[in-house]
């Protein structure tokens, strides 16, 4: 006989050593053992979509420019972390460009075609991407001439700018254009994945591998809005959680990089639903 059919998780009430609200240990009022054949499925999601189109994940794009001359510089632009549109993109980009360069880029943004233009005076320049600044041993003429980094946690933007591929033009030595010319994408988040280290025995499997997530939620209300997802599991959908005992559960809710989303003290809220 189960212990219990529902349990309703809020993270407000996450316990005092919970790291944040996307990164919580929730606290049963019992002990509940799990019979045999127990199985469960998440329903009743509710996430506030109260991260940001820039956030500590995905702030800072590295920059290389080259003079008439063939004079290198690098550099490591950090965005401020807000909600942005493009025409806001477009004037922190440039405005953060101009900081580090003493030149103020000549921006434009299209609406209709959701692309940013930009040049930087007569200089010839580049977005690195991930690829490339992740391992630059490998690349040609690589030579980073900036402020350190950490290649395991670049804090890249380089999604946002859509600047995805393997590698840009850093296999040329300058490169070869004056424009940038890329659609935005200030979306960073498409899936939330709700993960639980110690619910149950999953055969789940995420894009980077992981093996502890318990739902996968689409993001399909814009910033400041409640994202919903109420789904009855059908029983090929529910997962293993036999002779589990359980008192205090542990979630982790990340974006599809593995990365926690911030919600800036907003909570988030589900229901675990069991059957046997």
């Amino acid at each position: 006989m189960l212990p219990v059919k529902k349990i309703y998780v809020d993270s407000k009430y996450k316990t005092a050593d919970s790291k944040s609200d996307s990164n919580f240990k929730f606290q049963l009022p019992q002990t509940c053992y799990m019979p045999e054949d127990t199985k469960f499925f998440i329903s009743d999601v509710c996430i506030p979509h109260s991260w940001y189109s820039i956030n500590s994940f995905n702030c800072k794009l590295y920059l290389r420019t080259f003079d008439g001359n063939g004079t290198q510089e690098d550099y490591i632009i950090e965005l401020e972390q807000k909600t942005y549109n493009g025409s806001t993109f477009a004037t922190e980009i440039a405005n953060k460009i101009q900081a580090k360069t003493t030149i103020a880029p000549t921006k434009s943004f299209n609406a209709t075609t959701n692309q940013l233009t930009m040049h930087i005076g007569s200089l010839l320049f580049q977005f690195l991407t991930d690829k490339e600044l992740q391992d630059p041993l490998g690349l040609t003429n690589f030579a980073w001439t900036g402020d350190s980094y950490n290649k395991s946690n670049l804090q890249s933007a380089n999604a946002v700018i859509s600047n995805t591929a393997d590698n840009s033009l850093a296999y040329t030595n300058p490169p070869s254009t004056h424009v940038f010319n890329q659609q935005l994408q200030l979306q960073p988040i498409r899936n939330i994945y709700i993960h639980s280290t110690n619910l149950g025995s999953f055969t789940t499997i995420g894009a980077k591998g992981e093996q502890t997530i318990i739902k996968k939620v689409p993001v399909n209300n814009n910033y400041s809005e409640m994202i919903f997802s109420d789904y009855n599991a059908g029983m090929a959908d529910m997962m293993d959680c036999s002779k589990q005992t359980l008192k205090q559960l542990h979630f982790i809710i990340t974006n599809v990089d593995g990365q926690e989303i911030p919600f800036h003290g907003n909570h988030v809220s589900f229901s675990i639903v069991f059957n046997n």
